[in-house]
C-alpha cells in the first residue's frame, strides 16, 4: 500500500506540473504551410530564418523572410491550456498588434513543436 501511495502522489504531482517548462529554450523554424484565400504556400528554413525563445511564460521571436530581405519580430507572454497556445503581444513590429493576442493549437512531438490554426501550420525544432 505504501508503494501505491508514493506512486499515486508522484502521478498527481506530474499532472499538475505545467507544460510551460517543456517549451523553455530556443527553437528554430523548420517549415510551415500557410493558407491565403484558395491557395496554400509552403515554406522551409531555406525560405524563412526564424528563432523563437521561451522562458517560463514569456517568448520572443524574430523572423527573416529571405527572398524579400524583410524581417518582423514580436515578444510578450504566452499561456497554455490543454492543447491551446496563446501569444499575447507586448512588443510587435506592427504597432497595431500590441495588446492583441493570437491563439493556436499546439503539440509537442519528439523534439518538435507544432503550432497550427485554420490558416497555418508551423513546425519548430528545439536547438540543443
Amino acid at each position: 500500500m505504501k508503494n501505491f501511495t508514493i506512486l499515486f502522489t508522484a502521478l498527481m504531482i506530474s499532472c499538475t506540473v505545467s507544460n510551460d517548462a517543456e517549451l523553455n529554450g530556443a527553437w528554430k523554424y523548420v517549415s510551415g504551410s500557410y493558407k491565403y484565400n484558395d491557395s496554400i504556400n509552403k515554406a522551409t528554413s531555406d525560405d524563412i530564418n526564424s528563432i523563437k525563445i521561451y522562458t517560463d511564460n514569456r517568448y520572443s521571436v524574430i523572423t527573416q523572410i529571405l527572398a524579400e530581405d524583410d524581417f518582423f519580430a514580436h515578444s510578450g507572454s504566452y499561456s497554455l491550456e490543454g492543447d491551446t497556445y496563446t501569444e499575447s503581444f507586448k512588443l510587435h513590429t506592427n504597432p497595431e498588434m500590441v495588446g492583441r493576442s493570437a491563439t493556436f493549437k499546439y503539440e509537442l512531438r519528439n523534439k518538435q513543436l507544432i503550432i497550427s490554426s485554420d490558416s497555418m501550420e508551423e513546425i519548430w525544432e528545439i536547438i540543443e
